[in-house]
């Protein structure tokens, strides 16, 4: 399998990605025009017959199939994890996971292979190796005496020996399972230990299609009673449903609007993460001309900060940017900004006896473009006084960037950091 890298905000370049994968990704939505050109918007991972092209996250250091595993096992968490406010105002649903396959049935097929292996079938045969059934010999043969009256039997009884046999849904499983080894062995260290070969000398030749293979594995699962076994048919038959369903050698995984993942991770590392705020925060209420209509609150429309880091008498007021921030053409806009200086002034209302509330943006990226944010006059003023105050009003927000990789693999080994780590 080859590799093929690209970023998440870049523009596309026709000569190095292929335009089947430049039309999945219009598809999926993954790819917005603009006026210098088509921007992709997409991070995950695009699987076709012999290449992987993978999207990582933007401003990374990513480049290494180990880092594919990561992002994806991330994905997987924010899937399974996902606040229903993170969403709530993503209208167009871009900050839903893809899953053309699904992760979580691919987990759990790994994880029981490394448990009980492959499925075979178990018959029962007498052998000579078997235990000698002692009631049936001497019940059923006659005995030969020897001078000292000692019974010997010479046709003994066994007890029925069992044995695993190979046979054709053995076969699907280890065509299954080496499918989904080509297609995503970066998901899982242990795969390092599994032997393709293997796998490929217990498949047996045979002509049947996908249809043929779910109704096989159908047929034993409903002649088994053994739990494992009837959890690892239902998740085969799933996945040879969904790869009929998508074409066996095509599969997208992956997420249109990394946004929200970059909020999920910012606040799953950061130590003394308060998660009140939110429900502290003021909200509008709607009054009505008409006098017989009750006001009526709006939680949905009201503040909702992204992070925010309280510890003693000091706080840090987060919001996570998934902007390139280079320059002030590609950085946070007046509606991103005024937002930002309203959560301090909300905050300061909230929690009066605090000694410092400090304003931050968390851009991904592995060079620090831009140090701070803060208002001016459109002319530069001499009077100092009234700069100050306007510094007083606007608190200037300070800009950090964390590499994408490393808060990753800093989430994936549960690791905690403290914001003064950084600030």
């Amino acid at each position: 399998m080859k590799y093929q890298y690209f970023e998440d905000k870049q523009f596309v370049d026709l000569e190095k990605i292929p335009e089947f994968v430049i039309g999945k990704l219009k598809l999926l939505g993954g790819v917005n025009t603009v006026k210098q050109g088509m921007r992709i918007s997409f991070c995950g991972v695009i699987i076709c017959d012999d290449c992987t092209y993978c999207f990582s996250p933007a401003k990374s250091s990513f480049k290494s199939t180990k880092s594919i595993g990561e992002l994806i096992k991330v994905i997987h968490f924010y899937r399974g994890s996902i606040d229903s406010n993170l969403l709530a105002f993503d209208e167009d649903e871009q900050g839903k996971v893809i899953e053309e396959v699904s992760l979580a049935d691919i987990f759990e097929i790994i994880d029981l292979y490394f448990s009980v292996g492959i499925l075979k079938s178990k018959i029962h045969t007498y052998s000579e190796k078997g235990r000698t059934n002692w009631s049936q010999t001497v019940s059923r043969e006659f005995p030969v005496f020897t001078n000292d009256n000692v019974p010997i039997y010479f046709d003994l009884h066994k007890y029925p020996v069992s044995i695993y046999q190979d046979d054709l849904v053995s076969s699907i499983h280890c065509e299954i399972f080496l499918d989904i080894f080509n297609k995503f062995h970066w998901l899982d260290e242990r795969f390092h230990f599994v032997s393709k070969d293997k796998l490929t000398e217990k498949i047996l030749f045979n002509n049947l299609d996908i249809e043929q293979k779910i109704f096989l594995l159908s047929q034993r699962l409903h002649s088994t009673f053994v739990s494992l076994e009837i959890r690892t048919l239902q998740l085969l038959i799933r996945y040879l449903e969904k790869i009929h369903q998508i074409g066996a050698n095509n599969v997208v995984i992956g997420i249109r609007k990394f946004h929200y993942v970059w909020e999920f991770l910012l606040k799953n590392i950061f130590h003394n993460v308060d998660l009140k705020i939110n429900s502290l925060l003021p909200i509008p209420k709607y009054q009505f001309s008409d006098p017989l209509k009750s006001p009526q609150n709006s939680s949905q429309k009201g503040m909702r900060l992204d992070v925010f880091i309280k510890s003693d008498n000091f706080c840090w007021v987060i919001d996570s940017k998934y902007y390139t921030a280079t320059c002030a053409h590609d950085a946070p806009g007046w509606s991103d900004l005024v937002k930002q200086f309203f959560y301090v002034k909300a905050v300061k209302l909230i929690y009066p006896e605090l000694e410092s509330v400090k304003n931050i943006f968390i851009f991904p990226g592995i060079n620090n473009s831009l140090s701070n944010i803060e208002m001016t006059y459109r002319e530069e003023s001499k009077d100092d006084e009234k700069l100050e105050k306007l510094m007083e009003n606007f608190i200037p927000i300070e800009c950090l960037y964390l590499d994408p990789k490393d808060v990753m693999e800093k989430f994936l080994k549960s690791e905690k950091v403290h914001i003064t780590d950084y600030i």
